[in-house]
């Protein structure tokens, strides 16, 4: 038997995150993370018949709670809805991510901010794992530029297991003139390069900090490298050439995390 409000109560003319295909979101966690956080509003919410009586009860004061219409369907039919067999029981459709407001960002400061800044991140799985890693290493938002960035999209809030939800994410017309503003308060640009002179270990991420992690082929562009105060490297032993983004993102805000917590 399906379950579901009436269909009337839908609003007709819903922006959607993508395409019919590409405007959702599944998997347990992501899902009742997106509902307990309540920041992405979530469209309407599908739940796979076969769920445990608990789960479907939680669910569905999440959703009730959310005013989300809620439709409990076979799983086969969630499957199609999505593409995807690896839903566990939970699918939702999503609006535009909500994007959080850059001089609002800027005017609450913390005392001594860690931040992070991406520069033309374009593969999905680099962006969530980044994300993830800054929710978890107590990141203060996360800043990317309108071109050549991947937006948030239902692969990154998968890949970020719900942490886009927890995090503040701004999205900027120029990343150089938001480093001269970030600069301008006192705030330490730190560029990663793998052919820097620095240690990631040797520098001072105690201070007011701003992480810079670029493109996945071309690194950081120049003119926002030069207006890095310092340049960083994690030092590397093997054969391959390179870490990938996301890996040196959480390298780096790993050591950040560790120095704070020592200096507290």
């Amino acid at each position: 038997m399906v379950e579901q409000f009436r269909r009337s109560k839908r609003k007709r003319g819903q922006t959607l995150l993508g395409n019919h295909q590409k405007c959702w979101i599944w998997g347990r966690n992501v899902v009742v993370e997106t509902l307990l956080a309540a920041k992405w509003p979530v469209l309407e919410l599908y739940l796979a018949d076969r769920l445990p009586t608990d789960q479907l009860e939680r669910a569905r004061q999440l959703s009730a709670a959310a005013q989300t219409p809620l439709f409990v369907e076979p799983s086969e039919a969630l499957t199609r809805r999505c593409r995807s067999a690896e839903h566990q029981g939970y699918l939702a459709k999503m609006p535009p991510y909500p994007f959080d407001d850059v001089d609002a960002l800027l005017g609450k400061r913390p005392k001594c901010p860690l931040y992070v800044i991406l520069d033309s991140i374009q593969d999905p799985h680099n962006f969530g794992a980044i994300v993830r890693s800054s929710e978890v290493m107590d990141v203060d938002a996360i800043f990317i530029g309108r071109n050549r960035q991947v937006e948030v999209t239902s692969q990154v809030a998968r890949s970020s297991a719900g942490a886009v939800n927890h995090i503040q994410i701004a999205k900027v017309a120029d990343l150089a003139d938001l480093a001269r503003i970030l600069g301008d308060r006192d705030v330490q640009i730190v560029g990663a390069n793998e052919k820097a002179e620095t240690k990631v270990f040797d520098y001072n991420f105690r201070l007011p900090t701003a992480i810079v992690i670029g493109n996945e082929a071309d690194g950081i562009q120049n003119r926002l490298l030069q207006l890095c105060d310092q340049q960083v490297r994690i030092p590397q032993c093997g054969q391959v050439g390179s870490l990938n983004a996301a890996v040196s993102a959480g390298i780096l805000l790993y050591e950040a995390s560790r120095q704070r917590m020592q200096s507290s």
